[in-house]
């Protein structure tokens, strides 16, 4: 379906950096990271085997990801971003789970332009190419479709939500642990949307690239479009982001209340 050589390369360099981290997998010690969150030498050899690839097939692009920054200055002068999260869901890889995954894209001037979401141990690969479509384990997916909620219908979300906003959903509520492998979930048709809780551009760009290629977009609970160009450094989101549809997010706006979050 693809056949570019951006696209072969986000599939190969997921596929190699996915059985890399399967490698340290069952021995890889957690640490956590100054905003409590987990790392692991996992995490940072697969994203240092991620940005070789990258400086070698892309060297005029920026790159950003979670565990080593932005290594060099990023330049205002080139278009083109790559986003990496080499573990995305460092618990559920932690302690044996399966949820977990790789997740690489690149935009330009603001907007996602390919990217994928690979997740080794269930052998789950979602890829994207902006105008061309998205595909899962290499069967296109289609256009997502207006959903009603009952009490069956499944929204992914962070476990930690409660702790931030009151979200009074009437269906089933499941986290994964890995806000990349919700956003790529999104893009199925399965679920109504995913709320992830500001989330950061490498968390997101990836499987982004698969949801607007089926007509699904980012969305802060008042309707308007997440603005990726203002998370380029690695700045977090303000509050909680809805991924999906508009119309089936659009249903779930008006059931969460946002809480102030405490001051550092």
């Amino acid at each position: 379906m693809f056949g570019t050589p951006m696209i072969d390369f986000i599939e190969k360099t997921l596929k190699d950096a996915g059985a890399l981290a399967l490698s340290f997998m069952n021995n890889a010690i957690g640490e956590q990271k100054q905003d409590r969150s987990l790392v692991s030498e996992a995490d940072l050899e697969v994203e240092r085997f991620i940005i070789s690839r990258l400086k070698t097939s892309f060297p005029n692009d920026n790159v950003i990801g979670e565990e080593l920054g932005g290594g060099e200055t990023q330049s205002s002068r080139r278009s083109r971003l790559w986003a990496i999260d080499p573990i995305d869901g460092t618990n559920p890889f932690l302690n044996g789970l399966p949820t977990w995954g790789v997740s690489v894209g690149v935009m330009e001037d603001g907007k996602p332009i390919a990217g994928g979401f690979h997740m080794p141990v269930v052998d789950e690969m979602f890829l994207a190419l902006k105008g061309k479509g998205a595909t899962r384990n290499g069967k296109a997916l289609p256009n997502l479709q207006d959903m009603e909620i009952n009490n069956q219908t499944v929204m992914l979300g962070p476990s930690s939500r409660k702790r931030f906003y009151k979200l009074d959903y009437p269906g089933k509520s499941i986290a994964y642990g890995s806000a990349s492998a919700h956003v790529a979930y999104a893009a199925t048709g399965g679920v109504i949307a995913a709320l992830v809780d500001r989330p950061q551009i490498w968390d997101i760009l990836g499987p982004l690239a698969v949801l607007q290629e089926v007509g699904g977009g980012a969305y802060h609970p008042d309707g308007h479009s997440l603005d990726l160009q203002k998370l380029v450094n690695g700045e977090k989101a303000e509050g909680p982001v809805f991924f999906g549809l508009k119309e089936n997010a659009g249903k779930i706006f008006p059931l969460i209340e946002v809480y102030p979050r405490p001051k550092p």
